[in-house]
């Protein structure tokens, strides 16, 4: 919605602004035009009225009336002159319903006059007639011509002509003075379809820069107009001016020869009026567009809110433990993505929760093979204890230190609760083992350690170097026959221990390795015992532990001896060994 307001704002300002602009333009054409063709309209009925103004002067009556041929005009006769020169005039002013009143004067100072007392408000008298006749004869002498336009003498909204009433028959011989107040609407025959272009906005200047006819708005100066020095070419192309606070649209044109000026004033704010229907229109549309995108914005929310509020159910159940939850396909938009990766997540989810019960359920076998392993260690327990007990009443020193090593080695299975102990519990379980085993070797078997001490407090699992030190007896030095070396090795790098038992037997091709470790193949027949239990069972404990990185490795090649390599990770409290081993970091 605010993207919607923006755009609509932006292209409903550009727009207003191209519209004043080309409204403006056009208007300063159009005006420029209309004031052209008034200009020519008012010279031309000027010169028209001025024309006409010979058939008063070539009256014969109203010449003799001013030259007194007749008889002198005294007080007694002056009412009969004014009767017969006002018929006259009447006449005269019939022609022509723009004239609002005629005064005429003689050279012997008499006033004669007619006036339409239905144009006018103040009536004309002797007094007022003669006092606007002298105002007329001063500006006409002051021009320097037979005749002069002017504004009203008597403060009406009129037009003034004054001309010399001169003698036909002597054109240098003036006998008089004419003044003619003719309605200003003479001159504002203006016939324009343009709202803001019409008579109200013209106003016409005579050559002195007097206002004959006045517009609806104030005259200002013409140095306020048009500016000092501007030429008459660039006020008649239109100029905006402001004046008094407010700016107007002026053009002008100037006649000739009479040298009268046209102006027209036009208000900014008048033009400006016309484009409101356009900015109502852009605010209606702007209003719909903003409701419109309000019900598609509701329409899109409730659709798509509600296909998530659905994913996120079927999450709640997900994390509830029900990996058999799958969400229906929502549609090909980003929601109906978001359903195809969390049914194929649940898949795989499942697929690895079965992954890691399998992997427990192994392991748990692989325990339990492991305390089988043991051979019911409870009862070989109290037996050994038996034999022990005999051998040394007997006096077999040796079957007492065989049978209590071996006592030892079931001890250690009774009495353990954890899958992990030390290093060094490790090696104490080998050395009883290995009593037992050299009590049948003898000298034939040598036992060899090579381990960092620093390490005989970290934690390995329970029973990984006996399989892998009874496989090297039964599988390298057996066979051999010869004196046997067999060498175990314990080192750190980095955060890895490494636990080595290498013997100097006979070896073994990787078919044989292969069968040791994975339990593939068929199984020695000459070595009974060997089950999956004994060196399968250490590398598969360890990768059920730790993860497939780390295991058993075997080394060897037939005839040079044989290494077997247990890699773990470096742990030094039984906390983080039972932890690891648990799954809950891997």
């Amino acid at each position: 919605m605010i993207i919607i307001l923006l755009i609509t704002t932006a292209i409903g300002s550009a727009s207003i602004y191209t519209a004043n602009y080309f409204l403006e333009s056009n208007t300063k054409d159009l005006s420029a035009q209309i004031v052209h063709q008034v200009s020519d309209n008012i010279e031309y009925r000027a010169r028209e009225f001025m024309n006409s103004t010979v058939y008063l002067i070539s009256d014969q009556l109203l010449r003799d009336f001013l030259t007194e041929r007749a008889e002198a005009v005294t007080e007694d006769n002056y009412a009969a002159y004014q009767y017969r020169v006002n018929y006259v005039l009447a006449q005269f002013a019939s022609n022509n319903r723009y004239i609002r009143s005629i005064v005429i004067k003689n050279n012997k100072g008499t006033v004669y006059w007619w006036e339409n007392k239905h144009q006018i408000q103040n009536e004309l008298n002797v007094h007022s007639a003669s006092q606007i006749m002298s105002q007329a004869e001063a500006e006409l002498r002051s021009s320097g011509h037979e005749y002069v336009w002017t504004s009203s003498f008597r403060g009406e909204d009129e037009v003034s002509l004054t001309r010399n009433f001169i003698d036909l028959n002597h054109v240098n011989v003036h006998i008089g003075t004419v003044l003619i107040n003719i309605d200003p609407n003479f001159f504002r025959n203006l016939k324009s379809d343009i709202s803001y272009i019409n008579p109200d906005n013209i106003a016409i200047f005579n050559q002195n820069d007097q206002v004959l006819v006045k517009s609806n708005f104030r005259q200002p100066e013409r140095d306020t107009l048009f500016g000092n020095g501007q030429s008459e070419s660039a006020a008649a192309n239109g100029a905006i001016r402001r004046i008094e606070g407010q700016n107007y649209l002026i053009t002008q044109k100037q006649t000739s020869p009479s040298g009268w000026r046209v102006v027209c004033v036009i208000p900014m704010t008048m033009l400006k009026d016309h484009t409101r229907l356009l900015q109502w229109m852009i605010l209606i549309f702007s209003a719909l567009a903003i409701l419109i995108s309000i019900a598609i914005s509701w329409f899109l929310s409730a659709t798509t809110t509600k296909n998530i509020k659905l994913l996120e159910k079927n999450m709640r159940k997900v994390e509830e433990g029900d990996f058999q939850v799958r969400t229906d396909i929502m549609g090909r938009d980003e929601v109906g993505m978001l359903s195809v990766r969390f049914n194929f997540m649940v898949g795989r989810i499942n697929e690895l929760v079965n992954s890691v019960y399998k992997e427990r359920i192994a392991k748990q076998q692989a325990e339990f093979q492991v305390l089988m392993a043991q051979i019911n260690p409870h009862f070989l327990y109290n037996t050994l204890g038996t034999i022990k007990w005999f051998a040394r009443m007997k006096g077999q020193s040796e079957i007492e230190k065989m049978t209590g090593s071996l006592f030892e080695l079931l001890k250690s299975s009774v009495r353990r609760t954890s899958e992990f102990h030390t290093l060094a519990e490790e090696i104490m379980l080998l050395d009883n083992y290995i009593f037992i085993q050299k009590m049948g070797y003898g000298d034939e078997l040598q036992i060899k350690f090579d381990i960092d001490e620093r390490l005989l407090q970290c934690y390995v699992p329970y029973l990984s170097l006996q399989p892998l030190l009874e496989n090297a007896i039964l599988h390298g030095i057996e066979p051999s026959k010869g004196n046997a070396l067999i060498t175990i090795r314990a080192w750190r790098e980095n955060e890895r221990i490494y636990l080595v038992v290498e013997d100097n037997g006979v070896g073994m091709d990787e078919q044989k390795i292969e069968q040791i470790v994975n339990g593939r193949g068929q199984e020695d027949k000459r070595f009974p015992g060997m089950s999956s239990i004994g060196v399968r069972g250490v590398n598969e404990r360890i990768q059920l532990y730790y993860g497939k990185e780390y295991g058993l490795l075997y080394e060897s090649q037939p005839g040079r001896g044989t290494k077997a390599k247990i890699k773990l990770p470096y742990h030094t409290k039984l906390e983080e060994a039972e932890h690891i081993a648990a799954g809950y970091d891997r």
